[in-house]
């Protein structure tokens, strides 16, 4: 059996080759994780420019199966233990809809049939130094669709194959593929009503208890999942720990219900984190807090923060996006080292050091140009929205984006643009006439507005909140006449 972590904390390691099939700079030096400290790295089994797990066909010198050696090694020789993913991209085909209802299709049959093949030819390699693996990505998330990609039928009948198939033979945990649960405006999303139904099909109609009757247990060592909530900066610490437990606890009565309450299954967070777009120090704290929270649930088995660099349109990264150097690292990565640090001793992390009781923080100052037009006259919303999404800490100073530097007209209203310290993040804060209040867009929801819909003088107008998240954690601009949404590529793997 593969060694298992020494500690319950580990990192999503990212996209583990680049598409030529080269290894990512992060495994192709995974000295960046053994200076992290990581427990445990997450390995996400992409099939990269192959055709198959077998494929004997080099590229960059090696097959896929030496290629996956050099990355497992890699981690192994260093003492990181590896809990692996194979997903979507572990096939060269997609599911398409096929997966989306609970009854059989040729297309589903054959897609399932490459799907364990792969899986399997994958465990059979790895299992003695991979310590645990999950079986598909987020099966219960929409991929663009308006139901669960996967039907918990087929994550019922994922989970039966394959440990009938591998079980008897490899000593190595098999989790259930990983629930994406979130806030909705509606209310929170456990995703344990998954969960349950998994159970239900594979009670009622496959043969789950067959299963259990051969081998002692229903199949399935572990539940996978990635809870999502709190991801605004407006949802304070004591509502996210709050939803984490909720969340844990629903997760864990749909467990326990089929398992038994002194089951030995646990559950898995292969993915939980926040994005720094919203603050390095917001990020940091909620990793300190999270990371304090589940360090003492027994319920859990395992926690992999998500992930270790940032990429487009994801800021979760303990790196930003430029690389893995010293000058690359954000406040969560030292949060991160001191937790896992404080994890692998046994010990309990201290709080950090907050303000004394009734002192209250130094008024922030405003730079000069912040929210002041050519002539001097001050708008006071602008004011408001700079200070409250982060000042010059986060937004740095007003730039020319082509209106000017200063407040300046555009369509229907007033607009002022900002460029960060580090000059990674520039947004737009726009006041519309007759408004009391400015809000504020950056990142990819400000280049579609500005660059591809025309602005403020194209046809959605004015934005009418600041910039969120939608009920999947993703960017989210809502305007006058319209939003705007992001949904990832069906094979863009996080």
């Amino acid at each position: 059996m593969a060694e298992t972590p020494p500690c319950k904390f580990g990192i999503d390691g990212n996209r583990p080759l680049e598409p030529d099939g080269r290894l990512a700079p992060q495994f192709a030096d995974p000295e960046v994780f053994a200076e992290l400290g990581a427990c445990f790295v997450r390995v996400n089994f992409v099939l990269g420019p192959w055709d198959h797990p077998t494929d004997t066909a080099r590229h960059d010198g090696r097959t896929w199966m030496e290629a996956f050696d050099a990355v497992v090694d890699g981690l192994v020789e260093r003492g990181i233990a590896i809990y692996g993913l194979i997903g979507f991209e572990a096939v060269r085909a997609w599911p398409g809809d096929a997966l989306r209802w609970a009854h059989s299709s040729p297309e589903a049959e054959a897609w399932l049939g490459s799907y364990l093949e792969a899986a399997q030819a994958i465990v059979e390699h790895f299992h003695d130094r991979v310590w645990a693996f999950e079986f598909i990505n987020e099966p219960n998330s929409w991929y663009g669709g308006s139901s669960s990609l996967v039907h918990p039928y087929w994550m019922a009948r994922i989970m039966q194959e394959l440990y009938r198939a591998l079980k008897p033979d490899f000593d190595v945990l098999l989790v259930s593929g990983p629930l994406l649960a979130h806030d909705l405006p509606t209310g929170g999303d456990t995703a344990a009503w998954y969960l349950r139904s998994m159970y239900y099909y594979g009670i009622q109609d496959l043969e789950w208890e067959q299963v259990k009757a051969e081998v002692g247990t229903y199949p399935l060592d572990g539940v996978a999942y990635h809870p999502y909530v709190g991801q605004a900066a407006d949802k304070s610490v004591e509502y996210t720990l709050s939803a984490l437990q909720s969340y844990l606890d629903d997760m864990w009565q749909a467990l326990t219900l089929r398992e038994g309450a002194d089951t030995p299954k646990r559950i898995y967070i292969s993915e939980i984190g926040w994005g720094s777009d919203q603050g390095e120090d917001f990020q940091a704290s909620r990793l300190r807090e999270a990371f304090g929270y589940l360090m003492g649930d027994e319920r859990v088995g395992a926690v992999s923060w998500f992930c270790l660099r940032d990429f487009p349109g994801v800021t979760h990264g303990l790196f930003g996006p430029a690389g893995l150097g010293v000058a690359d690292r954000k406040p969560a990565y030292y949060a991160y080292q001191r937790q896992v640090a404080s994890a692998r001793a046994g010990e309990e992390v201290p709080p950090a050091e907050e303000p004394g009781e009734g002192e209250a923080p130094p008024p922030p100052e405003v730079p000069e140009l912040v929210g002041r037009d050519a002539q001097g006259n001050l708008y006071q919303p602008i004011v408001d929205c700079y200070l409250r999404n982060g000042g010059y800490e986060r937004l740095g100073l007003p730039f020319d984006n082509g209106g000017g530097v200063e407040v300046h007209r555009w369509g229907n209203g007033w607009v002022q643009d900002f460029q960060s310290p580090d000059g990674t993040l520039k947004s737009i804060i726009m006041l519309r006439d007759g408004a009391d209040e400015a809000y504020i867009l950056w990142g990819v929801v400000r280049e579609h507005y500005l660059y591809r819909k025309g602005g403020a003088e194209g046809p959605l107008g004015y934005p009418v909140a600041d910039q969120g998240v939608d009920e999947w954690g993703l960017p989210k601009g809502s305007f006058e006449n319209g939003v705007i949404i992001c949904r990832p590529t069906a094979l863009l793997f996080r």
